[in-house]
């Protein structure tokens, strides 16, 4: 008995009562409240779709002017085995890529997207591993991307984050994506080492250590109703 109305052109959402739903959905001439109007759920066919073509001509030019976020995956490779993990039947490599392979995508983005704002996300599995190969990895990775003063962000599950404050300041960090699934017995429930230890305090001390070297964290929490009273 709990209903949500949403109109995506209008840019409205609301949560409305059960009587509400039913007189939306009938004929009855009391769906045509003001405040229903105002909010863009009750509309003129014409006027609709005027806005909606109005609408599509503004995101086509914000789609060619935007800035563009480009994903970098070194490797699917993770050290977590985390509960609702949806790549942990990836093949994995535990190395990281040969560096033809970081020099073909700087290529490509040089010619492909040369005159458009941009920056670059590293993604994974675990982008930041803890082996000298990975390391030196995403150091040529932030070289690169410096010498064409593009941003880097990274998405990690921030185990090992504090061994990489020295290496991440070495380029431009816009931001580190960390994920903490609520407070740390839930955590370590959720988002344990592959053998079943526990991260929380790992990734919790990695986070205050990169927040004092000045690195921005993007804390990122996956929500569920069996955690959702931990946010």
């Amino acid at each position: 008995n709990d209903y949500f109305i949403v109109n995506l052109l209008s840019q409205n959402a609301d949560i409305i009562s059960s009587e509400e739903a039913e007189i939306l959905q009938s004929d009855s001439k009391e769906a045509y409240s003001d405040q229903f109007i105002e909010r863009g759920y009750i509309v003129d066919p014409k006027e609709e779709q005027k806005h909606y073509k109005q609408q599509y001509l503004e995101f086509i030019d914000a789609r060619d002017n935007d800035e563009i976020q480009l994903f970098f995956v070194p490797t699917y490779a993770c050290n977590f085995s985390c509960s609702y993990c949806y790549q942990d039947e990836y093949a994995a490599k535990a190395k990281p890529p040969d560096e033809k392979i970081l020099d073909a995508f700087f290529a490509y983005i040089d010619t492909k997207f040369k005159n458009r704002n941009k920056y670059i996300t590293v993604f994974g599995g675990e982008p930041l591993l803890n082996s000298r190969d990975h390391k030196s990895y995403i150091q040529k990775l932030l070289q690169k991307a410096s010498e064409r003063e593009l941003d880097v962000a990274f998405v990690t599950n921030g185990y090992y984050l504090e061994s990489y404050i020295d290496t991440l300041n070495s380029g431009r960090i816009r931001e580190v994506q960390v994920t903490l699934d609520g407070t740390a017995e839930t955590h370590d429930k959720r988002r344990m080492l592959r053998g079943g230890a526990n991260t929380f305090n790992q990734i919790a001390n990695g986070i205050n250590q990169a927040l004092k070297a000045g690195i921005a964290i993007n804390l990122r929490m996956v929500i569920d109703k069996t955690n959702i009273d931990e946010l």
